[in-house]
């Protein structure tokens, strides 16, 4: 009997990457909409705690779709009784919850830079007669984050 072989295997392409959504044209279009569509709540959504709320939601939708795409598991090399290792390498649950802090912390001060420079550049373009100013930031933003994703899987496909 013969064992099963992955496309990878098979091709011997080294990287393996199951997710449909950062794998797929289609998945990257997804992810350049998400980032286009949180970019774009201030032009439709007025007061902060709504838009607050109308970020979350963005947010709680994308990681949902995510999780949707990461439930399956496209490997046929595994299986139900895969199991992780205990290695010496294991970390402890403090240093595991300061990275988590961590990085709770920079995403937080991303996000509160990303917003006073989204409302800076948001009012030079309603100046300039923009009506939907953060829309226009939306799409450019879609449009990077599409461009920047699929060059990436092109470039580092070889």
């Amino acid at each position: 009997m013969s064992e099963q072989k992955t496309v990878q295997e098979q091709t011997g392409e080294t990287r393996i990457d199951y997710n449909a959504l950062d794998n797929t044209t289609g998945g990257r279009v997804i992810q350049a909409a998400f980032a286009g569509v949180f970019t774009a709540v201030p032009d439709y959504v007025q007061s902060t705690p709504a838009r607050v709320a109308s970020w979350a939601a963005v947010t709680a939708a994308f990681a949902g779709t995510v999780a949707a795409f990461n439930a399956f598991d496209e490997d046929p090399r595994n299986d139900l009784t895969a199991r992780v290792e205990q290695t010496a390498e294991t970390g402890s649950p403090v240093k595991t919850w300061g990275f988590i802090a961590g990085g709770l912390a920079l995403f937080a001060g991303g996000v509160r830079l990303n917003i006073a420079v989204q409302k800076k550049l948001a009012g030079a373009l309603r100046r300039r007669g923009a009506k939907r100013p953060n829309t226009l930031l939306g799409l450019g933003t879609a449009a990077l984050v599409f461009v920047g994703t699929e060059a990436n899987a092109r470039f580092t496909a070889n």
